[in-house]
């Protein structure tokens, strides 16, 4: 469904602009009249009531067109409960807004959140690995060890919080549920990152999913890693199993450049 298929509308709120997304009725041709969209609008009224009940805010939402900020960078989440809007409605909203857990008439199922792509951090370790790479070299990975290897999603544009998961390379899978944050994240240690990103619906993400219902992402092989360090890429390798844990084993290193001594 491209642009001209849609109605977009946005309004002010106490938490930012809302928009709303709504299809265009199959049946109309051309461009649609102010009391037609107001029609239309008024099919999505209990999903407008439901979200100023959430925000404790007013939303009036006036038409606007399809590049409107609002309706371009809000985090989306789709309408699949007929009683709440026509399906297929969309519904975008900034962060702000999404600091506050949606209630559960808002939740899945009657709500699909979009998906959002993630850096899987893999955790961190001690500072003397820097001393000891060449390639060949093998990095433990600490957390691996554990009962369980928790860890870390983050949003590549830094906008989100970070979302603590559990990751089974046995199973080549990465399942998110409600899980509690770790300790303090040192960012004064170096950290192994996978390669391959992942994608966690929003819901997921920002802990507002059913609890039964863990979200699982594939995580097949090859485990790709870097281990970064200061915001710098300082080596690259692969994951290797390793008894009950894993290590990465470096395959290449970034020489740092050095800056001229001062004559």
């Amino acid at each position: 469904m491209n642009a001209a298929d849609k109605l977009f509308f946005q309004g002010s709120t106490a938490r930012g602009a809302v928009g709303l997304t709504l299809a265009h009725e199959a049946a109309a041709e051309g461009a649609m009249t102010g009391i037609a969209q107001a029609l239309r609008l008024a099919q999505a009224e209990p999903l407008i009531g439901a979200v100023e009940q959430w925000l404790r805010s007013d939303w009036d939402p006036a038409p606007c067109g399809a590049g409107d900020e609002a309706v371009q960078h809000g985090y989306q989440a789709m309408v699949r409960n007929p009683a709440l809007a026509p399906p297929g409605t969309i519904l975008h909203l900034p962060l702000e807004a999404l600091r506050t857990p949606p209630p559960e008439f808002l939740r899945a199922p009657a709500l699909t959140w979009a998906s959002q792509t993630a850096d899987l951090m893999l955790g961190r370790v001690p500072l003397s690995v820097l001393e000891r790479m060449e390639p060949g070299a093998l990095v433990l990975l600490p957390h691996s060890f554990g009962p369980q290897w928790m860890v870390s999603l983050r949003d590549p544009a830094a906008r989100l919080p970070a979302c603590p998961a559990r990751l089974d390379l046995a199973a080549q899978r990465l399942e998110v549920a409600a899980t509690p944050p770790g300790g303090v994240d040192d960012d004064a240690l170096p950290l192994v990152q996978l390669v391959q990103r992942v994608s966690v619906p929003l819901d997921h993400w920002l802990g507002f999913s059913r609890a039964n219902a863990p979200f699982h992402w594939p995580v097949p092989q090859p485990w790709s890693a870097r281990l970064c360090y200061d915001g710098l890429t300082r080596g690259r390798g692969a994951l290797l199993p390793l008894g009950q844990g894993y290590g990465m084993l470096l395959e290449s290193v970034e020489v740092e450049e050095q800056e001229p001594a001062a004559a």
